[in-house]
């Protein structure tokens, strides 16, 4: 099952404002999930979706309705993560962004490691602990390690 990234309107099954209930719901078709949060220090709640090789975590800042979206990288083995086909995951950062950049929307890289696409409401970004290929220009990760799907643009 491929999981395809729809910004600004969720990744589906869930969509943004989807309310608490369906958002549990429709998440898990990705995998066993758990609900974290409200805590004393964060009204957050979170719905988390894990599967074998990845997780995603729907994120209802209000606890009512789904703010958020975050997906992190599957294994080789694991689903595609696709926007209009491309596989955010296993398309190098750089390669990525200037697909983005082409089809004409901006990009906010102040941060490479946090890159965001300012009209898309999606931010990647690329860190990791683990041993993986790194980008011979700047020494990150060559692939996104996690994308942020938001119904407001992340780096504001």
């Amino acid at each position: 099952m491929d999981i395809i990234l729809d910004p600004p309107n969720g990744v589906p099954p869930v969509s943004m404002g989807m309310p608490f209930e369906d958002a549990v719901e429709a998440a898990a078709c990705w995998g066993d999930v758990r609900v974290m949060g409200p805590v004393e220090h964060n009204p957050t709640v979170q719905i988390q979706a894990v599967a074998d090789d990845y997780d995603v975590i729907v994120v209802l800042r209000d606890q009512q309705t789904v703010n958020a979206v975050d997906i992190s990288a599957p294994s080789d083995a694991g689903p595609q993560v696709l926007w209009r086909g491309i596989d955010v995951f296993r398309t190098p950062a750089r390669q990525l962004l200037k697909l983005f950049s082409d089809a004409g929307y901006r990009i906010d890289d102040s941060n490479p490691e946090e890159p965001v696409v300012l009209d898309l409401t999606i931010a990647f970004n690329r860190w990791t602990s683990q041993e993986v290929p790194l980008d011979p220009e700047d020494g990150l990760p060559l692939y996104f390690t996690a994308a942020l799907v938001s119904d407001e643009n992340p780096s504001a």
